[in-house]
């Protein structure tokens, strides 16, 4: 039997959807490869980011430590992007710091987009050379898209270039030849069976539905300005505003809700997961409009749902659907009037079903027993 310590600091959102995910899935693929997994999980809550990134590895060593005791081995460790490598490898017990680590990159502080209503901050790339030592630093490095994976080793030479010497050597070709790409998988409740599509709104104009973060980087000024500029070119809709909301949600939320406010259906985060999915089946289209998405779990959600998926021909997009369904940004309102009108989805055709969690499980399986050859 496999051990596996499964180590999350920042237990919220995707993070919390990889982390469940993996932990059921993960065993089944092993016993379908004719092998047994344990998994044990320590995570964090998802707040607090930037402390998460300096101290959870501490913490969570230390947790670790005192439920395992020295009878529990792993033959190894799978963090994630908000850990530090280093500084998990040296809290470890020099017994233990010779096992295999895994770093799975969510996101990365490297490429991450500046917020565009406030200047860029020095201290930023601290946290940017945090992600650029921990891939160096792992035995394995995990991208949650090939597009990820992409943009992170292109951006370490110019990123390495502003950086006094002496700087890392090799580091873009020593990342890049430990690396995969293993998605996030989408969980067998959220695909639609047939033609069994709740109706939680009821009779009227199609839904559309906002599923991210209410953050900047996910365009929430752009998808107010479609839908404003769709209402005007005579376009009937609904509104279904979900998604995880922080303390300091941008202000153009209020602006949607002001001036939609009689053809919203759902305004605030959905807490249980079964009505979230209620939600997002009862909906017709997905408007996208995000201007940062290494992944894109809320979109391949609204996909697998059978939604309309109207989405620009860039980020992480493209990889899954083809670029021949997506569209440029300047023709997002012309293709969103579409959708609103078609039958079926524009996406029905994909095969979703390559994200299921015990496809996604089984990739993970093989590149785990790669990691602890």
């Amino acid at each position: 039997m496999k051990r596996l310590a499964l180590l999350n600091p920042y237990s919220s959102g995707s993070h919390a959807l990889w982390e469940h995910g993996l932990s059921e899935h993960l065993p089944l693929a092993a016993r379908s490869d004719g092998d047994e997994l344990e998994i044990r999980v320590w995570s964090l809550p998802g707040r607090h980011w930037k402390w998460r990134m300096h101290a959870s590895a501490l913490t969570l060593v230390d947790r670790m430590m005192q439920d395992i005791g020295s009878d529990w081995v792993p033959d190894a460790f799978l963090v994630t992007d908000m850990m530090d490598v280093g500084q998990f490898r040296a809290a470890l017990p020099a017994r233990l710091r010779h096992i295999p680590v895994v770093v799975y990159f969510h996101e990365n502080q490297l490429t991450f987009p500046d917020h565009p209503e406030r200047p860029a901050k020095e201290w930023d790339r601290h946290y940017a050379f945090l992600n650029l030592t921990s891939a160096l630093l792992a035995d394995a490095v995990w991208f949650n898209s090939q597009y990820h994976r992409r943009v992170f080793l292109d951006a370490i030479p110019g990123f390495l270039k502003g950086l006094p010497a002496p700087r890392p050597y090799h580091a873009m070709e020593t990342i890049d030849a430990a690396s995969s790409v293993v998605p996030i998988g989408i969980g067998d409740e959220v695909f639609l069976e047939g033609e069994n599509r709740p109706r939680l709104y009821g009779e009227g104009a199609p839904v559309v539905v906002w599923n991210h973060r209410w953050e900047y980087d996910k365009g929430p000024e752009a998808f107010l300005q479609i839908l404003l500029e769709a209402r005007e070119r005579g376009a009937h809709f609904r509104l279904a505003v979900m998604g995880e909301q922080f303390e300091a949600a941008p202000e153009v939320f209020s602006r949607i809700q002001s001036a939609f406010a009689e053809d919203i259906v759902q305004w605030g985060m959905v807490e249980s997961r079964e009505d979230y999915v209620r939600c997002l089946q009862s909906s017709d289209v997905a408007l996208v409009t995000a201007h940062h998405d290494f992944f894109g779990i809320s979109v391949l959600e609204c996909a697998a749902a059978g939604l309309e998926i109207v989405a620009p021909d860039a980020l992480a997009y493209p990889e899954h659907f083809g670029s021949e369904r997506l569209h440029s940004r300047e023709r997002l309102c012309d293709a969103f009037i579409q959708a609103l009108t078609s039958e079926s989805s524009n996406v029905a055709d994909v095969d979703m079903f390559r994200y299921r969690w015990c496809e996604v499980a089984s990739r993970a399986w093989k590149c785990l027993n790669q990691a602890w050859k």
